[in-house]
This record gives structure tokens, C-alpha cells and sequence, in this order.
């Protein structure tokens, strides 16, 4: 079904977040629109590949406006 059979996604792991962390990502949700999973998925690997020092390489990170 799908070319690259590595591209599919699937659980990784979970997050603990307090009472102010959620409501500032469902804030983002609601600000832009974007579904939680895809937001989250788009700051981890925004953090990665900024620690990395390749965050200008733009390496398969999908961004929304």
C-alpha cells in the first residue's frame, strides 16, 4: 500500500504534561488549527533537528501554517 513501508507511523511514546503545558498545546491546537498528534509530532522534531544543528536542512519536517 504505501511505497516506502518505513514513512508509516506508529505509537512511539507518551507524554506527561501538567495542567499549564496542556492548555498552552491546546491553545497552539486552537490557534492553528492543526491536530494535536501532527503539532506534537512537529515540535519534537523541530527540537531534534535544532539540537542536532541541522534544522536548516529541512529534512522531511511537514509544517502547516
Amino acid at each position: 500500500m504505501y511505497q516506502d513501508p518505513k514513512l508509516v507511523r506508529s505509537r512511539y511514546g507518551a507524554i506527561n504534561l501538567d495542567e499549564y503545558e496542556r492548555r498552552l498545546i491546546d491553545a497552539l491546537v486552537d490557534y492553528t488549527g492543526i491536530d494535536k498528534a501532527v503539532l506534537l509530532r512537529q515540535l519534537v522534531m523541530k527540537e531534534a533537528l535544532e539540537t542536532l544543528g541541522i534544522a536548516d536542512l529541512e529534512l522531511n519536517v511537514p509544517r502547516r501554517a
